[in-house]
């Protein structure tokens, strides 16, 4: 195992880091680990993927690796199923994107996969705009008549001037190698007091922090991200970044999926009990593990001032 002689976060120095776990799911090498700094908090994959194994890996490969994670229910095999199991995930992210929408606002997604969240908003009369590296998602978007690009390079000089509203991406963040300066580029593409809006995973998900199941911790540490945050390391990075944001904490998976996890050690138990435990206390839980910090789920809203 390579160890790591700084943070490629804050860089504090070798003694600041401890070794979280030497399995990284979907490392044919192992030759990677994940790492904790105590100095910011983040925790790293070290060594990461170089430039041309995460082009690799995104162009031909990531449809396949989140199917094998997320099982028939994350419908990553079909466009259709995709859609159908990301609605509840778009209703809910909509409850703290609308207060941020004027009437025809000009919105960015970064990362848009098939679309499920792009689509209601362009049928609302926002104007769309996606970015993403994904050859079979990016193709079914233009079919569909949606301004995508394979990545933010590609976007046109007359897009890249600071006109959007709102710019968004969802489980991005934690695969970018530079995360300061991915968000210093988004917020250049907005206008004066437009906003960006991302979610991550939280480090502190109770699956990890609370119940220390075995086969999740075997799932969880992924060869995808460069990092994992928790509320203290992302807020390193916006304090970093210097824009007047906002932490907000949620939880996406409920009381069903715990179960599952905790009886079978697998993923896909979202809403299994749900109609034996009813939809009350589905939410109290989720609620519950909000306020108590051990949530699944960072939102960080950035205003550009």
């Amino acid at each position: 195992m390579a160890l790591p002689q700084t943070c490629p976060l804050c860089a504090a120095t070798a003694e600041k880091q401890i070794v979280v776990t030497a399995h990284v799911y979907g490392d044919k090498s192992r030759q990677r680990a994940f790492f904790h700094c105590l100095a910011c908090d983040v925790r790293y994959q070290h060594p990461g993927l170089t430039a041309d194994e995460e082009a690799r890996f995104y162009a031909a490969e990531f449809e396949g690796f989140m199917a094998g994670r997320a099982g028939v229910q994350g419908g990553w095999q079909k466009i259709e199923d995709h859609h159908r199991a990301n609605e509840p995930t778009r209703l809910r992210r909509m409850k703290y994107i609308q207060p941020h929408l004027g009437a025809r606002s000009k919105v960015l997604e970064v990362g848009c996969s098939s679309g499920f969240m792009l689509f209601p908003l362009i049928e609302a009369g926002h104007q769309c705009t996606g970015v993403e590296p994904s050859g079979a998602f990016s193709e079914y978007l233009r079919s569909r008549g949606v301004e995508v690009h394979s990545d933010m390079r590609q976007l046109p000089a007359e897009v890249r001037q600071a006109n959007f509203d709102v710019v968004m991406h969802f489980f991005v963040l934690e695969h970018i190698a530079d995360p300061q300066a991915f968000l210093e580029s988004q917020l250049a593409l907005l206008k004066p007091g437009g906003k960006l809006i991302f979610e991550i995973p939280n480090v502190a998900d109770p699956l990890h922090t609370v119940y220390d199941i075995p086969a999740f911790e075997r799932f969880y540490w992924s060869i995808a991200h460069p990092w994992y945050f928790s509320d203290a390391s992302l807020r390193h990075v916006l304090d970093r970044v210097g824009r007047p944001y906002q932490v907000l904490l949620d939880q996406r998976y409920d009381l069903s999926n715990h179960m599952v996890w905790a009886r079978d050690g697998r993923p896909g138990g979202m809403g299994r009990f749900t109609s034996q435990l009813g939809a009350e206390l589905e939410e109290s839980y989720k609620q519950g593990l909000v306020r108590a910090g051990k949530c699944d789920t960072l939102i960080g809203i950035i205003t550009n001032s």
